[in-house]
C-alpha cells in the first residue's frame, strides 16, 4: 500500500523539459529521409519515485497516434562489465501521447536515471517531466509508524500504572 496526495498541485515540481527534432536528410526526389530521434536521456539522477510525464509530437493529418514510447528507469548495479560500470533498466513503462502519464516506481535504490525512447516515426518529441515531492508512505513505513504508536501507548499505560 502506498499513501500519496497526487491531486495537490503543490506536491509537483517540474524537473525536465526538452524538445528534440528528428534529423531530416533531403533526397534527390524532393522527399526527406528521417533519422529517428535517439533515446532521450535526462542528464541528472532522480531521487523521487513518482513521476508525471507528457510527450507531444506532430501527428500527420488523418492519422491517430496514441503510443508515445517508453520511459526507462536505470539503476546502477555497481558491477563492472567490460571495463565500465553498467546501468540496468529495471522498469520500462509505456507512455501515451498528449496526456500526463503517472509513473510509480518502486523504491529499490536511493537514486536512478531516466530515459525516454519515442517511436522511430516521430518527427519531433516534446517531453515534460514532473516529480512528486509530497508525502510518499509505503505500507512498511505505515506499519512501522503504527507499531511505534502502539509501543508508545503501551509504555504510557505501564508508566501510569507505576505512578
Amino acid at each position: 500500500m502506498r499513501v500519496v496526495e497526487l491531486s495537490n498541485s503543490a506536491n509537483w515540481q517540474s524537473i525536465y523539459s526538452t524538445t528534440v527534432n528528428a534529423v531530416q536528410v533531403p533526397m534527390q526526389d524532393g522527399k526527406y529521409l528521417m533519422n529517428p530521434i535517439p533515446e532521450i536521456v535526462v542528464p541528472f539522477v532522480v531521487d523521487k519515485f513518482i513521476l508525471a510525464i507528457s510527450v507531444d509530437t506532430d501527428v500527420p493529418t488523418d492519422s491517430i497516434w496514441r503510443f508515445a514510447g517508453y520511459i526507462n528507469q536505470r539503476i546502477s548495479t555497481g558491477l563492472v562489465v567490460g571495463g565500465g560500470q553498467d546501468a540496468t533498466t529495471v522498469n520500462g513503462r509505456p507512455l501515451f501521447l498528449d496526456q500526463v502519464n503517472l509513473i510509480l516506481f518502486q523504491k529499490i535504490s536511493t537514486s536512478y536515471a531516466v530515459s525516454i525512447k519515442v517511436p522511430r516515426w516521430f518527427p519531433r518529441a516534446s517531453v515534460n517531466i514532473w516529480e512528486y515531492t509530497g508525502v510518499d508512505d509505503t505500507s512498511e513505513e505505515i506499519l512501522l509508524t503504527q507499531e511505534f504508536a502502539n509501543i508508545n501507548f503501551r509504555l504510557d499505560q505501564i508508566q501510569s500504572q507505576l505512578s
